[in-house]
């Protein structure tokens, strides 16, 4: 019993401080496309030529 009620315990100093350290300090993030690599670009330049010699038709 003893160890069920320091498990208890722990879960719920440890979920009293997570929840604290969220309201007072909430992660930020930034949210934003990666605009260094342009990828219509790429898919562009990746289709191969009508009349390319390893084209099987």
């Amino acid at each position: 019993m003893r160890k069920a009620f320091t498990f208890a315990a722990a879960f719920a100093l440890a979920a009293a401080a997570f929840t604290i350290t969220m309201l007072t300090a909430p992660p930020v993030t930034e949210a934003r496309p990666v605009s260094s690599i342009d990828t219509y670009n790429l898919t562009v330049n990746a289709a191969p030529q009508e009349d390319a010699a390893f084209d099987a038709n």
